[in-house]
């Protein structure tokens, strides 16, 4: 599953970093206990904050 955001310029709000926060709490404290729905809204909160960063393709 690949997910890419509606937009670019598409900023985590402060709810949204928050929610980060704990989900990479969760999963750094005990992995066992976060569901597959929460690692793929993790992953989803994640890639957001990586816009542009590491990009290796000029446009």
């Amino acid at each position: 599953m690949t997910f890419i955001p509606e937009s670019p310029a598409q900023d985590l709000s402060d709810g949204e970093w928050k929610e980060l926060c704990k989900l990479k709490a969760a999963i750094d404290e005990a992995p066992a206990t976060v569901v597959a729905s929460q690692l793929e809204r993790f992953t989803e909160l994640f890639v957001r904050t990586l816009h542009g960063k590491g990009d290796t393709m000029h446009r």
